[in-house]
């Protein structure tokens, strides 16, 4: 008898999970138990709701996925006014009213940034993908006040029961999102959990669904599908946007939000909304480069859907709609003066350099050590077997910073060590942080959360000499010269970053201005599947003054560039006035050496110690 009522039960689940269910206020839903991939494995599951109202948008708890991404445990509590809470581990909460479409934090960063079991005993607040650097605390400053998501306003629906806050699956990950970066696609078959990917990649498989394939085929987007995109879209600017100030609907965003700031763009704006509601995919991924390469634009914020689909092989060599896309995306890209000027600056800058220095990643002249440094990334699995005693050191940028200053230490007529990042494009935090620690030896690093308003510390670790241990010994791995910068407008982000922490510690600035990219990265989701990045909120890098970095470092040994005539062609085309600048100035061995030693004094100046 037991059997059989255990047998019955089952039946009972399997049936369950198969049929429409009834909610409190009499909606119906299906369930279905769907496979979480992470990096090509099957990881787990995770139960999806489609509700009747829209049922081509997949719905999860952020219990459960604050519990699956960042094992991270909340509990649910009914109020007496018909509000409900969710409710971390040290008690902070997450109010819902449901019949209002609100969600209240009281105190955002005690509900999300707490310290979390994640890989390498990182915080959740940033799970940092090396092994040798942690975050070891992350401190606000100042009183909290409430954050209230308004998402009726936005037409998401918020959906309670006894155990969870049901929201669409992309809204969730939205609200969920750090600047660790993980989030998580559906592809209408199966849930991807991913990290940012630099070069614009879908996971491996994502588009071969039947979904995704019938729409690059003609089939068109369903009406819940495409409401649900322009909601999270909307959203996530309204709310997440770091707001560096630079792209173009920056300021109407912040003041109005996405919606009214298309609104004002009159016909342009108008012809990017009709894009965004198109039912043809198409014309969705095009609308939506349309809006954030011209306009949204500001060096961290870009729509990845594009690149994610041509990268991913499925469209025929043949095919109109590549054809489409890739004409498309070169023309928005040509009309987007941050990506143009980036761009340019990648391409002339480095072939100066090449042509008097070479591609040597070190070189050294009378007392001075020069560190080329084009990139804060690096090569995680080289740096996995290094640690392991298994491999060699990584020749990646951090490698190549660690053997030239072993180099620079064993002359001992080096005084001094320039990083060069006239051609930096900026990368992940971590490696520059593993390079603050041997060099100035800084162990913080300031900003601001912008939705909160509160100033934030971070306090980050680094295992500097690599025995798998955060402990003093760490304090000795370091190299004492006198340090500098070079610099050019091309530094970005974390290469606009670098120059002004090393300034603040003592190091000299030479060159010219960098160029921004104060705002941490996050990514974004739609409910189609396609992600973009953006300039977050979350972290907002500042001086020690409270200032933050979007204008760009100040130089102490300025280098005017010239002009250089045999790029006049490529300037007037690309609409650039002026000319494009000549930087053989900036790469003279002597004269840096000259004026390194000059501004340290050659008496005063440290000698080099490992």
């Amino acid at each position: 008898m037991r059997k059989i009522l255990f047998v019955c039960a089952m039946l009972l689940c399997v049936f369950l999970a198969l049929t429409p269910a009834a909610l409190a206020d009499g909606e119906g839903y299906t369930e279905r138990a769907t496979t979480v991939i992470r990096d090509g494995e099957a990881i787990g599951e995770l139960v999806l709701r489609f509700y009747e109202e829209t049922p081509n948008v997949p719905c999860l708890g952020l219990g459960a996925y604050s519990l699956f991404v960042k094992q991270m445990p909340l509990s649910l509590r009914e109020n007496a006014d018909g509000s409900c809470a969710l409710v971390n581990s040290v008690g902070a909460e997450l109010i819902c009213d449901p019949a209002a479409g609100t969600l209240t934090v009281p105190d955002w960063n005690r509900f999300f940034d707490l310290p979390l079991p994640l890989e390498n005993a990182a915080m959740g607040w940033k799970d940092t993908t090396l092994s040798f650097v942690r975050i070891a605390d992350v401190r606000f400053e100042g009183e909290a006040a409430p954050v209230t998501l308004d998402l009726a306003k936005y037409g998401i629906r918020v959906r309670v029961d006894r155990d969870d806050i049901y929201l669409p699956l992309s809204t969730v990950s939205n609200i969920m999102a750090d600047i660790s970066t993980w989030h998580m696609l559906y592809n209408g078959e199966v849930l991807y959990l991913t990290m940012i990917d630099l070069t614009g990649a879908a996971p491996e498989g994502f588009f071969d669904s039947e979904r995704f394939l019938a729409e690059l085929q003609g089939r068109e987007r369903p009406a819940d599908v495409i409401q649900a995109c322009y909601a999270d879209l909307c959203f996530s600017f309204d709310y997440f946007f770091g707001h560096p100030g630079r792209a173009v609907l920056d300021e109407a965003i912040a003041g109005k939000g996405l919606d009214q700031a298309l609104t004002e763009l009159g016909e342009e704006g108008s012809a990017i909304r009709e894009g965004l509601f198109s039912p043809d995919l198409g014309t969705y991924l095009q609308a939506m480069d349309r809006l954030f390469l011209p306009y949204l634009c500001d060096g961290h914020t870009i729509f990845d859907g594009i690149s994610m689909l041509l990268g991913s092989g499925v469209l025929a060599a043949d095919s109109t709609l590549l054809d489409t896309l890739e004409a498309a995306f070169v023309e928005d890209v040509l009309n987007t003066p941050i990506l143009v000027s980036q761009t340019v600056n990648l391409t002339i800058i480095p072939e100066q350099r090449e042509s008097i220095w070479g591609d040597a990643a070190y070189r050294e002249y009378g007392s001075t050590a020069i560190l080329r440094l084009d990139s804060f990334m690096s090569d995680e699995a080289a740096w996995e077997l290094y640690c392991r005693g298994e491999g060699e050191l990584p020749r990646d940028d951090l490698g190549n910073v660690l053997e030239g200053l072993r180099r620079a230490s064993e002359n001992p007529e080096i005084r001094n060590v320039i990083f060069d990042l006239s051609c930096n494009s900026g990368g992940s935090p971590d490696v520059m942080m593993a390079i603050l620690a041997v060099t100035t030896g800084q162990d913080t690093l300031l900003g601001f959360h912008r939705l909160t308003g509160r100033p934030m510390t971070v306090y980050f670790e680094v295992d500097t000499n690599f025995d798998g241990l955060y402990d003093e010994r760490d304090r000795e791995q370091r190299y004492d010269f006198n340090y500098g910068v070079l610099v050019t407008r091309h530094a970005f982000s974390c290469g606009n970053l670098f120059p002004f922490v090393v300034q603040e510690a003592g190091a000299v600035t030479i060159g010219e201005p960098s160029s921004g990219g104060s705002c941490c990265v996050q990514i974004g989701t739609d409910a189609e599947g396609f992600t973009w990045i953006m300039s977050s909120c979350q972290w907002k890098v500042t001086d020690s003054q409270g200032t933050d970095l979007e204008g760009g470092c100040a130089i102490d040994l300025p280098i005017e560039p010239g002009v250089l005539s045999s790029y006049e062609e490529i300037a007037e085309s690309l609409g650039i006035e002026g000319g494009l600048p000549d930087y053989e100035a900036f790469y003279d061995d002597a004269h840096l050496d000259e004026l390194m030693n000059a501004w340290y004094g050659s008496e005063t100046a440290l000698p080099a110690a490992a």
